[in-house]
């Protein structure tokens, strides 16, 4: 799994940490870290300054499994998305036209789930019913 991570001196020590900022997701978007809530793993290499943005990737131990400076990849994301002209109309248009889709596919799988909670309540009404009739002499 690959994350953005940050390069910091721990404040009580004088070791090095990478502090994840960002973790990519399956779908390939990305999850910001909260500030306050944010992992780390100690790093005893000094390839990189304090401060430094590396991309780092984790084996399926948790270990780290490479590292690189972020930098190319970030100017990447900002011509790619955040150069004029890249966010079109028709951009914003697509976007709108996936989230109606995942709004109403939530919705059915919404009406779903209720439509089963209701034939729930009413076999156990009619266990009951059963067990009530069972039950009387």
């Amino acid at each position: 799994m690959r994350h953005l991570a940050q390069i910091q001196r721990h404040s009580q020590s004088t070791q090095l940490q990478l502090v994840f900022v960002a973790q990519e997701q399956p779908d390939g978007s990305w999850l910001i870290h909260d500030q306050g809530d944010r992992p780390s793993m100690v790093y005893s290499q000094t390839e990189f300054a304090v401060g430094a943005l590396v991309l780092i990737q984790l084996d399926k131990q948790r270990k780290l499994a490479s590292i690189q400076d972020a930098t190319d990849w970030l100017l990447n994301v900002v011509h790619h998305y955040f150069v004029p002209g890249k966010i079109t109309p028709e951009f914003v248009q697509q976007e709108q036209k996936k989230i109606e889709t995942w709004r109403q596919e939530m919705t059915a799988q919404s009406q779903d789930f209720t439509r089963r909670q209701l034939e729930l309540e009413v076999r156990r009404e009619q266990l009951e019913a059963l067990e009530q009739k069972l039950s009387d002499p």
